[in-house]
């Protein structure tokens, strides 16, 4: 706790980083799971989110990056060591004179994503402008910098498809230092990313997005952006219909596997273990895909389900399914 403590003493009079203490985590999760963090800091921008990790890698603290808190499971125990929120680093825009106009083509548009933003939020800030490619993702819970961590995919997309350029911090044994990198297809997979299972931390992303046509106050452009909004719209309800905000939960908890011929669904209701139930977590009755806390769910609930899904799966079909929620 000594280390934690020197962590309060430097940064306290920062106006940039809120600190708490015993932070209840299932606050801060679409589970509503997970027990106090030892200390809980909400950054507002990279200066600070830098200074604060320089001081948590130095010390060798432990801790972890907390953006939506959508594909996360806490200890009932809480964590004892620092919880980082990047969510108040959320600021969206657009690149100026950034437009690449293509024969034949709409002109393509840069926008610049800081990690914290909801996923939903920059959807809909592209939409109304007129700019395209973003609309499979709208209505996913969580923040961007979660969202390219993982290589979210939704309705066929995914980041990879969008991203032109990442910035991140990491440690480099002596210091934090700041890094970005051009989009290179290699080093991204299905639901992979090269931050996947890495301490890199994503603190902006910019997205190389067509531009329907020019901003104009005409009944085109308005009709443009009308268009896309309702594409939007409709991913959403899709994602209602699939009972994805009935209940507390973390969307897919395991991974599609193309090699098992069915989707990881279909293959734990074949299981026969739709609804199942261990304390107050459920294999949804609706999807058995997703695990929900139908009221005072443990973290010990969820693994539990989880733990028996991956031993009848492996026992009964031979498959190793792999889960895409985190376990803190």
């Amino acid at each position: 706790m000594l280390n934690i403590e020197q962590i309060v003493q430097k940064f306290k009079m920062c106006d940039k980083i809120k600190m708490s203490f015993a932070e209840k985590l299932c606050l801060h999760t679409s589970f509503k799971i997970g027990g106090e963090a030892a200390l809980f800091l909400e950054v507002e921008e990279v200066d600070s989110l830098c200074a604060v990790m320089d001081e948590i890698w130095r010390e060798k603290i432990p801790y972890f990056i907390l953006g939506g808190g959508t594909n996360v499971v806490f200890a009932d125990e809480g964590f004892d060591g620092i919880v980082v929120s990047t969510k108040k680093m959320n600021a969206i825009s657009i690149q100026e004179n950034c437009e690449k106009k293509i024969e034949g083509k709409p002109s393509e548009t840069l926008v610049l994503c800081e990690a914290g933003a909801a996923t939903n939020s920059l959807v809909n800030f592209a939409c109304a402008r007129g700019i395209a490619g973003l609309e499979e993702f709208a209505g996913l819970p969580g923040t961007v910098g979660g969202a390219v961590y993982m290589n979210a995919r939704c309705f066929e997309k995914e980041m990879s498809d969008v991203v032109r350029k990442i910035s991140w911090i990491e440690w480099d044994g002596e210091k934090c230092v700041r890094c970005e990198k051009e989009f290179s297809k290699e080093d991204w997979g299905y639901k992979k990313s090269p931050f996947s299972e890495t301490k890199k931390i994503v603190t902006q992303v910019e997205f190389a997005l067509p531009q329907i046509q020019e901003e104009s106050a005409s009944e085109n452009s308005a009709m443009s952006n009308s268009e896309l909004e309702k594409r939007a719209r409709e991913f959403v309800a899709l994602r209602k219909q699939k009972g994805h905000f009935e209940f507390p939960c973390a969307g897919s908890v395991f991974k599609n596997n193309h090699a098992f011929g069915e989707p990881s669904g279909k293959i734990i209701e074949g299981l026969g273990l739709k609804g199942t139930q261990i304390g107050g977590a459920q294999i949804a009755p609706f999807h058995a895909n997703i695990i929900i806390n139908k009221g005072g769910a443990s973290c010990a609930d969820v693994r539990g389900l989880v733990e028996l899904v991956k031993r009848e799966a492996k026992s009964k079909l031979g498959f190793d399914l792999e889960e895409e929620i985190i376990f803190v």
